[in-house]
């Protein structure tokens, strides 16, 4: 069961009522239940993996909140036992982290590391080979295993206080709306809301329902449609060039984007029904004018997640700090920033791409980042020198159009590789992209090769042209959709009629159409 797929479309309204006619302080176990259920239908025998990554995050927590006590009530002049208690919390603290990560790693990455390993011994001339594994990964692991890191380091932090009740834990991290595409929460988004069990409330209803739709409308008619045409693109015997490639590369990032977004927006209408605000995953990322103003707009969540628990540490850390010093006395303020930007950014960006999956492009990925986010960095004193010389203002609109061309050409080519099966694939796109005419006499037959028909192209343009254009609004009022529930009647109605409409007439469902997985489920 995904979240777009009718069966999850029964399963949202009985949870819905079971949910109001179960006495309040019992209502965030029905949530467990359901997410529990959920979970089990997606993942059969795997939630185990979900139970003990639980239970290890409860037990560390409580562990390390105990300590924590102990040192409170001793006379802050017993600096030795206190440092000795404060060395048992961390030891605690890094325990918990290595066997929740350690879960993440020996199922989603083993078969992979085992598999690299061979093919650099055959490429040296070896001739040991390894057996051939499967190992079976739960849906969402990614996901529950970075709140999980998060909420330890938290209370290690005493940011938060540790949770003394397990299945409030279990809940955090396998809340069903949150499960297989995020947003990655951290423990303060949810638990004021999470657990208070306030009954389904008009006006949450409302803006849940209508971000469900919207979320509906992005997937149904535009990407859905859309996964045929890149499924074909990234065929291992695709021959296409020119133009074609620079079409796969806008196709391939307006698929994901709005497969993502689109939900995103599910999975947040569906928390809100339940009075749960969960925090926005993307706020116009096509807006940027950077690839860091990017990441800051795109998968919000994850990149909050590697700037509090990874970027910040780094930065802090003595070996940073050391370079600084040493950096600011020897090799003056540029070199030193440079340097340090590349030490707080190496981590974050191979994380990131070692985060989306055991495959060499995800990992090439977040290498791309790296070297472009490092270039943005070094180049930035640069560029600012030379609009001074030209007498021209960081806000001029052309300079701002020019930045954000540049950057919507980093997006499609880092998503291309995102998406390409093998960096060889995509090193062939870029290549062909300058191969033979770039507008050739085929280029009709190629776009019916992408089993997608005129009119299909036409619901997909109309239909981009709308979410972009709502995007445009959301970029001036950031408020727009918590206004929706207090629209007139006539207004709201039309715009739910016109959504569902249009869902149900030009949706990509039914004979011809098969469902399409949700891409980040799987990471």
């Amino acid at each position: 069961m995904a979240y777009n797929v009718l069966s999850y479309f029964i399963f949202l309204p009985v949870v819905m009522a079971v949910y109001q006619v179960t006495r309040k302080q019992y209502r965030w176990w029905v949530l467990l239940a359901a997410s529990l259920l959920f979970f089990w239908m997606i993942s059969k025998e795997l939630i185990i993996w979900a139970l003990i990554t639980a239970g290890i995050t409860w037990w560390t927590g409580i562990g390390m909140d105990s300590i924590q006590k102990k040192i409170k009530a001793i006379d802050r002049k017993d600096k030795a036992q206190r440092n000795q208690l404060k060395a048992k919390s961390k030891k605690i603290l890094l325990l918990g982290m290595l066997s929740v990560v350690g879960i993440l790693v020996g199922l989603k990455y083993t078969a992979f590391t085992l598999e690299t390993i061979q093919r650099i011994m055959h490429h040296f001339g070896g001739r040991g080979t390894f057996p051939a594994l499967r190992i079976l990964v739960p849906v969402g692991i990614s996901f529950y295993t970075l709140q999980a890191v998060s909420y330890l380091l938290d209370v290690f932090w005493k940011r938060e206080q540790a949770e003394n009740n397990f299945f409030k834990v279990l809940l955090f991290l396998t809340f069903f709306p949150t499960v297989m595409e995020g947003p990655i929460l951290e423990w303060s988004d949810t638990k004021e809301t999470l657990y208070q069990g306030e009954p389904i409330q008009g006006e949450n209803m409302a803006h849940g329902i209508f971000r469900i739709v919207w979320g509906l409308f992005k997937r149904m008619l535009i990407s859905d449609r859309l996964n045929t045409a890149v499924v074909m693109f990234y065929q291992p015997k695709g021959h296409f060039s020119g133009a074609m490639v620079l079409m796969a590369a806008i196709v391939t990032t307006v698929q994901l984007y709005l497969e993502f977004s689109g939900t995103i927006d599910i999975v947040i209408g569906s928390a809100r029904i339940f009075g749960v605000g969960l925090p926005e995953n993307f706020r116009q990322p096509f807006q940027a004018k950077s690839a860091a103003e990017f990441w800051r707009r795109w998968h919000i969540t994850l990149g909050r997640w590697f700037k509090n628990y990874i970027f910040y540490p780094v930065t802090t850390s003595s070996l940073v700090k050391k370079w600084g010093k040493f950096g600011r006395k020897n090799c003056g303020k540029y070199i030193t920033m440079v340097v340090t930007s590349a030490l707080a950014l190496f981590p974050v960006w191979m994380l990131n791409g070692l985060w989306h999956g055991p495959k060499w492009p995800y990992i090439l990925y977040g290498v791309y980042y790296f070297i472009i986010l490092l270039a943005e960095v070094m180049l930035e004193p640069v560029g600012k020198k030379m609009r001074q010389l030209i007498h021209v203002s960081d806000d001029n609109p052309w300079i701002q159009r020019w930045h954000m061309v540049r950057t919507w050409v980093i997006i499609i080519t880092g998503e291309m590789l995102f998406r390409a099966n093998s960096f060889h694939q995509f090193l062939t796109l870029c290549k062909n992209l300058f191969k033979g005419p770039f507008i050739s006499d085929g280029m009709v037959n190629s776009l019916l090769s992408l089993k997608l028909d005129p009119g299909d192209w036409f619901i997909i343009l109309i239909g981009t042209v709308i979410v972009f254009a709502v995007d445009a609004l959301l970029e001036r009022k950031p408020d727009l959709f918590e206004h929706f529930p207090k629209l007139p009647t006539v207004y709201r109605w039309g715009i739910y009629y016109a959504m569902i409409l249009s869902i149900v007439i030009f949706g990509a469902y039914g004979a011809g159409y098969q469902t399409v997985d949700l891409i980040y489920a799987g990471f």
